[in-house]
């Protein structure tokens, strides 16, 4: 793995889900870690610089978008996105209003690739 790789944190309540994007992100070249709540996810942004976060919309305690914004507060410029197993939530609107780029569950790893790549201005 190269120094300067992308580090990622990983949220989600799913244990499983976590694991197998870690694994699929560090096959593409990100840095991962996975956290399981919002308080463990909190803990390890301070704890470690991140460049970007994968968040579940859905989860016990504060949800995604609440997530989002206070690791947006704790890494400032930090690229979020978030995922979500619910079409016709209201929270997909309110994410989206807060500049959240949303994809479903399941989604396709090389779609979040991408969307990481580019927004962290690295090739695809």
């Amino acid at each position: 793995m190269k120094k300067d790789a992308p580090r990622v944190l990983v949220v989600d309540d799913d244990a499983d889900l976590t694991t197998m994007l870690a694994r699929a992100l560090a096959r593409h070249g990100f840095v991962v870690e996975e956290a399981h709540s919002s308080d463990e996810a909190m803990a390890k942004a301070g704890a470690a610089s991140f460049d970007a976060a994968i968040v579940d919309l859905v989860m016990p305690g504060a949800g995604g978008a609440s997530l989002a914004e206070a690791l947006r507060v704790a890494l400032p410029g930090l690229t979020v996105a978030v995922l979500t197993g619910y079409q016709n939530s209201p929270l997909i609107a309110t994410a989206r209003g807060r500049g959240l780029a949303v994809f479903p569950k399941p989604t396709a790893i090389q779609d979040l690739v991408e969307y990481l790549k580019a927004q962290l201005g690295r090739p695809a």
